[in-house]
């Protein structure tokens, strides 16, 4: 499958357009030398070749006399690939002399060795002929089930003059590195009868790769797109507005235990990927990377669990947009009126999903500004609540004034660290009918923690982007690397300062469990806590026109808002709910991107319907987009009470979908981890070469593996204090949807799971090493690039 001089045929999908230098000059060894060098091999110079890369060019040219041997450096790829051949070439040499001296026989080639031999040189057909009765059957097509990650399927092809047009047969079936995925221009299909009088030994058959009479999307984002868009899908309701259940269960120290163990979860799972996709470059999204690591069956079940857990979070992001969007008198009946909040939510739909069918490059621009708007509001209110709690805003000095018990203004108001309690049916009065003790704090960072996830679900995002990125290998690992800022930031430490400023047990915070599954506020009169918030400082920037607003599910139950509002900063709170829609919005968008790239990399892998490999000239998957942008109309539902507690027992399920998907990142990425044990031949992880090294490995995967199985085992824990059939069903209903998923795909396909000896570590790390590779260049940045590399950065 060698491409045309010039271009680079070794990883056409990674990276189409990078030029590939021409060998000029013959490589040879002189055979003195190399006789001098097999002469002075140790007794364990194959372990030493399977560290260095290099091993027997560092000893050709000590024994040419050259005293620079050890540094290798070199300025351009031609050198480089030079250096590459010679030592291919003489560790062939050195192979024929081992076999010379040996009595075990000659060893026979293997198919790899035929593979490598006859493809070298061919240049690819123009043509390519399928006829139409194929191509209708691929709309249903059936996968066969084999151990193997590869398919055949016939298809002939026509070669030029007399060349030997040998070829490979096999294709990924799970990572599409050496698939082109912008439109091939100078592809032809013609509907042609396969000649009867040619015998089968005469046809030349290739893959029949799905991308290649259609148009597919295209690699178009650079890294700080890729990281923007990480970072829009992070930054959502979560902080802004669910935050305050961790808050009103946990008190403000367990809300940030909680958080901080999601993050860790998080991180772990993170790093170990950023490791294995460093060394391999994969781009076939979260199915993909358990297939190939695990089984396919495992693969599936994670993949829908995947997809599920983004789609449902579009709808979720919507109605929290539309509750802060109440917050404004002018839309107040968005509170009340059924038609005002589903005409406000259809426009909403109907807008971010004519923004996702945009093209990929104004997309990403769009998440770029967006996402860096977002940066800035957090580490604003980040300050602003700093400011605050010194007493620079016109309030008092707060410090720890709300983690101290001993001054707690009355018996219904508890001040500490944590709540006084477990208490799942506190409404505002001390959370003091709880779990007392040891118990109940450990209960209490335990329901934290499971708050806490659903602000993570999008972290990954920026890996189910690497399929439209110009430069995955690069992209993917820096982009997955760099959560650990976002954690701490964005996270950790806005939970950290926002937790000074407020009281934990206030009534109009969301409550983390009721039996209606709705907000306190929302089953009582405000009668009932006139007295608990005019201690805490009273009611302020509410109208009298709106006298119930409080009654109802607004942005007023924001932790950001309350403390604001605490000091009577009501145009200050009014500006920041303004942006908090501005940061559901774009949230929602992101969450739409990556339910429709997740589908598609399905589709890819044959583990969805091909209909939805359907994309625009542009390369916009747009029957993904369109398909998952009807489940915004999901949110719809919250018109109705009785469908509204329906919606979040769905969004309970899709969020433990994320959960199932960070485990099986971790569990696949300790068997990539042994398995790279038993491969001396690839770069050991403890060289310098190594491309990325995760810490603590393999106990931080074990960590990230061992907590999100108590997490899925703990969901609903709170039915064994007051039991609801709905809320344990929706518990625990996700684990039965991956098992289902997992047996009815073995059931038709096979169960097997791969032993470390067979899989694939070869596949996308052997291409990109002929990939031509660039040095940095050193030159003065400007201001915009300057302004670029710190928003990147964090």
């Amino acid at each position: 499958m060698a491409g045309s001089s010039g271009h680079n045929s070794a990883a056409p999908g990674l990276f189409p357009s990078l030029p590939i230098e021409e060998l000029s000059d013959a490589v040879t060894v002189d055979s003195g030398t190399f006789t001098r060098v097999v002469n002075v091999l140790p007794d364990d110079y194959k372990d030493q070749m399977a560290d260095d890369k290099f091993y027997l060019t560092r000893l050709y040219r000590r024994m040419q006399g050259d005293m620079h041997e050890q540094g290798l450096l070199y300025q351009t790829f031609n050198e480089y690939d030079r250096a590459l051949n010679k030592e291919l070439k003489m560790r062939d040499k050195l192979k024929d002399t081992e076999k010379l001296s040996s009595e075990s026989g000659i060893r026979l080639g293997t198919a790899e060795d035929i593979y490598t031999t006859f493809t070298r040189g061919i240049t690819s057909p123009a043509k390519v002929h399928s006829s139409s009765s194929k191509r209708f059957k691929s709309l249903f097509h059936r996968q066969r089930t084999e151990m193997s990650l590869y398919r055949e399927k016939n298809l002939i092809l026509d070669a030029k003059s007399n060349q030997t047009a040998v070829i490979d047969e096999e294709i990924l079936e799970n990572d599409y590195i050496d698939c082109r995925f912008e439109k091939n221009k100078h592809l032809v299909c013609e509907e042609i009868e396969a000649s009867t009088s040619r015998s089968s030994s005469d046809l030349i058959f290739q893959a029949n790769r799905m991308h290649a009479e259609r148009p597919t999307i295209q690699r178009k984002l650079k890294v700080r797109h890729l990281q923007m868009i990480s970072l829009g899908a992070t930054i959502g309701v979560g902080v802004v507005l669910n935050s305050g259940k961790a808050f009103s269960i946990a008190g403000p120290l367990g809300a940030l235990i909680g958080y901080a163990i999601g993050g860790s979860i998080i991180l772990a799972t993170l790093l170990s990927f950023a490791e294995v996709v460093a060394l391999i470059p994969l781009i076939s999204g979260i199915s993909g990377f358990c297939s190939r690591f695990v089984g396919e069956a495992f693969g599936f079940s994670v993949g829908w669990c995947h997809w599920l857990s983004y789609a449902v979070a579009f709808p979720s992001e919507l109605i929290a947009s539309t509750i802060i969007l109440s917050y404004y008198p002018v839309f107040a009946p968005l509170s009340t009126d059924k038609a005002w909040t589903a005409t406000t939510i259809t426009v909403m739909v109907v807008v971010l999903t004519s923004l996702n069918l945009s093209d990929v490059r104004f997309y990403g621009e769009f998440e770029y500004l967006a996402s860096a708007l977002k940066l800035l509001v957090v580490l604003t209110l980040i300050l602003l609540m700093i400011i605050q709690n010194v007493g620079a805003l016109g309030g008092p000095f707060i410090g720890f004034k709300f983690w101290n018990s001993s001054k707690s203004p009355s018996a219904d108001i508890t001040f500490g660290p944590f709540r006084p309690t477990f208490d799942l049916l506190d409404t505002g009065y001390g959370s003091k009918n709880g779990v007392p003790g040891f118990g109940g704090g450990i209960c209490s960072c335990i329901a934290s923690s499971l708050v806490a996830v659903f602000s993570y679900v999008g972290s990954e995002i920026g890996f189910v982007a690497a399929s439209e990125a110009q430069n995955p290998r690069k992209a993917v690992p820096t982009v997955t690397k760099r959560i650990f800022t976002r954690v701490i930031v964005f996270y950790i430490l806005s939970i950290f300062v926002v937790g000074l400023n407020f009281y934990s047990g206030d009534p109009r915070l969301l409550r983390y469990y009721s039996p209606n599954n709705v907000s306190a506020a929302s089953q009582t009169n405000y009668s009932n806590f006139d007295g608990v918030i005019n201690l805490l400082g009273g009611l302020n920037c509410y109208t009298a026109s709106n006298p119930n607003f409080l009654l109802h599910e607004s942005s007023s139950q924001s932790p950001w808002v309350i403390a604001l509002q605490s000091i009577k900063r009501c145009r200050l709170s009014s500006a920041v709910n303004g942006l908090f829609v501005g940061i559901g919005i774009s949230a929602a968008s992101s969450q739409l991107y990556a339910s429709s790239r997740t589908l598609y990399s399905m589709a890819t892998q044959r583990k969805a319907p091909s209909f939805f490999l359907r994309c625009t000239k542009a390369g916009v998957p747009y029957a993904c987009v369109i398909f998952c942008g009807l489940f915004g109309f999901l949110s719809l539902l919250c018109l109705n009470l009785n469908s509204t507690e329906t919606f979040v027992v769905f969004v309970n399920i899709g969020t433990m979908g994320s959960v199932i998907m960070w485990s099986a990142m971790n569990f696949a990425f300790l068997r990539f981890y042994l398995a790279l044990k038993r491969r001396p031949d690839i770069i050991s992880r403890h060289l310098r070469e190594y491309p990325y090294k995760s810490p603590l490995q393999p106990y931080l995967a074990c960590y990230g593996l061992v907590m999100t199985l108590l997490l899925l085992l703990l969901n609903g824990f709170q039915n064994f204090f007051y039991w609801q059939t709905q809320n344990f069903i929706s518990s625990y209903l996700t684990i039965v949807v991956f098992l289902v998923l997992f047996v009815g795909y073995g059931w038709r396909k096979g169960y097997a799971i791969y032993r470390l000896d067979q899989i694939d570590l070869d596949l996308g790390r052997r291409e990109l090493d002929r990939v031509i590779w660039k040095e940095k260049i050193n030159y003065s940045l400007s201001m915009k690039e300057l302004f670029n590399r710190f928003i990147s950065y964090l």
